[in-house]
C-alpha cells in the first residue's frame, strides 16, 4: 500500500506575518495634548475672569427649549393668587403658598404637589433646594423639595419660626409646655437631630450652621429692665451653651453667610463665628427696609434714612462687616432677592441684576405684572405676579 507523505514547508515562510498597528509619532502625539491642555486653559481663566459669561453659557444650555418673547422672558407658571402668597424656588421649582393652598409646579408649569389649607397665617423658609411651608402659630410643617412633598409633619407645639438652611436641615422655633421655647433640628428628611429647650429666655428663631455641626437661636431677656438680644450657639451633640453673643437691636433674620451665623437686626447685620466672635455693619441710624442672606458670601441690605430727607441706599456686605459696596437708590423697591454671585432688585419701574460689587449685569423694563422677585444661582431670575410667574433669562 502506498503511504501518502506530507512534507512539511518553511515555517517561518507560511506563517502568518503580525500586521504592525500604525502608531502617531510621538511629536504629533504631544502636539495633541499640548493642543487639549491649551484648550483646558483657556476654559478655566473664562470661567475664572468671567463667571458671568460661563453662566449666560449654562442658562442657554439648560433653557433652551424656553419660548421667550423679546424682552427674555418665558412665562412658566399659573397658579391661584389671593394677594398674599409666599413664594420661593426650589431647584426650578416654584413654591407658591397661602393660607389657602400649597402648591409646587415643575418648569414646565407641571404641579407636582397641592394641598388645600384651612385658613391661617403661613410662612415659607427655602434654602438649597428644600422649602419648609408653615402656619405662625400652628402646629404643621410641609416639607418640600424640588419634587414635591419630602414630608409632612405635626411639631409639639405652636410655630414661630423655621429656617431652613444646607442640605434640607432646618430649624424651627416653637411654644412647648413647661418651657419658654424649644428648638428642633430636622434632616433633609424630616427625622429629628436635635433638641433644645430653652426655660430662661424666650428664643425668636434659630438656624443650622453650613456645616451642620452648631445651631444658633435668637433669645430676648431683660437686663436691668430693657430688653436685649443675643445670639446662643449649641453643639448639636450638647445641650451646654457653646457660645453667646451680644446682638444689636431686635433680630429681623436669621441665616448664615460665608461659614457664620448672620443676624439681620433693626441696628446692624451682626456677624457671628462659632466661638461667639462677632463682626457688625452698622446702619449708622438707617432703618431697614429690606435685606436678604441668600448670596454666596454676601449679604444685601436696603436701608431708609429718614434724618437725610428719606435717601435710600443699597449695601452689600461681607461676613467681617465691611461693606462691599453701596449706591444711592431713587426708585422705590418692591423686593430683592440674593443667590449665587447676583442680587437681583425689583425696582417699581424695572428689574435689575446686579453682582456682589453692586455693577449692573442685566436689566428688564417691562415689569408692571411683577410683585416679587426670586433670583436663581445661574443668573436667571423669577418675577412672581399675583397669578402668574416667569423666567427672567438675561
Amino acid at each position: 500500500m502506498e503511504q501518502m507523505k506530507f512534507e512539511m514547508g518553511d515555517l517561518q515562510q507560511t506563517a502568518p506575518k503580525r500586521v504592525k498597528k500604525r502608531q502617531l509619532p510621538r511629536r504629533n502625539l504631544r502636539m495633541l495634548l499640548l493642543a487639549i491642555l491649551a484648550v483646558l486653559a483657556v476654559v478655566v481663566v473664562v470661567v475664572l475672569l468671567d463667571r458671568t459669561a460661563f453662566d449666560g453659557l449654562r442658562r442657554s444650555i439648560a433653557y433652551m427649549r424656553a419660548e421667550k418673547d423679546e424682552s427674555g422672558c418665558a412665562r412658566l407658571y399659573q397658579y391661584n393668587g389671593d394677594g398674599a402668597g409666599c413664594y420661593a424656588d426650589l431647584d426650578g421649582s416654584l413654591l407658591v403658598a397661602s393660607g389657602s393652598e400649597i402648591t409646587l409646579l415643575d418648569d414646565k408649569g407641571n404641579a407636582l404637589y397641592h394641598e388645600a389649607l384651612q385658613g391661617g397665617q403661613v410662612a415659607v423658609s427655602a434654602a438649597d433646594g428644600f422649602g419648609a411651608v408653615y402656619e405662625i402659630g400652628g402646629k404643621s410643617l410641609y416639607l418640600l423639595d424640588a419634587k414635591g412633598l419630602v414630608k409632612s409633619m405635626t411639631m409639639e407645639g405652636e410655630i414661630f419660626s423655621a429656617e431652613m438652611g444646607r442640605d434640607g436641615q432646618f430649624a424651627v422655633t416653637l411654644k412647648k409646655t413647661g418651657y419658654k421655647t424649644a428648638v428642633s433640628v430636622y434632616n433633609g428628611k424630616g427625622e429629628p437631630l436635635y433638641e433644645f429647650n430653652s426655660a430662661q429666655k424666650y428664643l425668636m428663631t434659630a438656624a443650622v450652621s453650613e456645616n451642620g455641626n452648631y445651631m444658633a437661636a435668637a433669645a430676648m431677656g431683660q437686663t436691668g429692665g430693657s430688653f436685649q438680644s443675643t445670639l446662643q450657639l449649641y453643639k448639636l451633640t450638647s445641650d451646654s451653651l457653646q457660645a453667646e453673643a451680644e446682638l444689636s437691636g431686635g433680630v429681623y433674620q436669621l441665616g448664615t453667610v460665608s461659614g457664620a451665623f448672620c443676624a439681620a437686626t433693626d441696628k446692624a447685620l451682626c456677624f457671628v463665628k462659632n466661638d461667639g466672635t462677632v463682626a457688625s455693619y452698622d446702619y449708622k441710624g438707617a432703618s431697614l427696609s429690606r435685606c436678604s442672606l441668600g448670596g454666596n458670601k454676601f449679604a444685601a441690605v436696603l436701608l431708609e434714612n429718614y434724618s437725610s430727607g428719606g435717601q435710600t441706599h443699597l449695601a452689600t456686605v461681607n461676613a467681617s462687616g465691611e461693606e462691599i459696596a453701596s449706591l444711592s437708590v431713587g426708585n422705590e423697591v418692591l423686593d430683592l432677592s440674593a443667590s449665587g454671585r447676583y442680587l437681583a432688585v425689583l425696582y417699581s419701574n424695572r428689574l435689575v441684576i446686579y453682582d456682589q460689587k453692586l455693577r449692573e449685569c442685566a436689566a428688564l423694563e417691562d415689569v408692571s405684572s411683577a410683585r416679587r422677585v426670586l433670583m436663581r444661582s445661574d443668573g436667571s431670575a423669577v418675577l412672581v405676579g399675583l397669578t402668574s410667574a416667569s423666567l427672567y433669562l438675561p
